[in-house]
């Protein structure tokens, strides 16, 4: 039988963690689904339902995002030739230097929030 406790500890540390993968990180005013799906878009050219698979969200709130960074400015979409329902993603110049901004302050970023989640969890 489950114990109370567990349990809420358990709901304690998962709120932690989609508060973490959900907010804004320092320096980069972006949360981690938005750096993941420029990093996706950088690397190759996706459609929004391809990006939604990467990231394995629904197309709903990936669209979502999408239109966010391209309100901002970091991402321009084109319609498909073929398939005007289709539309791609790239990155723009702005884009390509909050990437940059991204891979060199990410990794930092990370492991202090890693460290904050170990302790919570302790």
């Amino acid at each position: 039988m489950v114990k109370h406790e567990q349990l809420q500890e358990l709901t304690r540390i998962y709120g932690l963690v989609t508060q973490c993968y959900n907010q804004p990180l320092a320096e980069l005013s972006l949360n981690l689904p938005q750096c993941q799906l420029l990093t996706y878009v950088a690397g190759e050219e996706l459609s929004v339902a391809q990006a939604a698979q990467k990231l394995g969200f629904s197309a709903t709130r990936t669209s979502n995002l999408v239109v966010d960074l391209c309100k901002r400015g970091y991402l321009s979409q084109r319609v498909a030739t073929k398939d005007r329902r289709r539309r791609y993603l790239t990155l723009t110049v702005l884009g390509q230097k909050k990437l940059d901004l991204i891979q060199k302050k990410l990794p930092a970023t990370l492991d202090a929030t890693l460290q904050q989640l170990q302790r919570a969890g302790e």
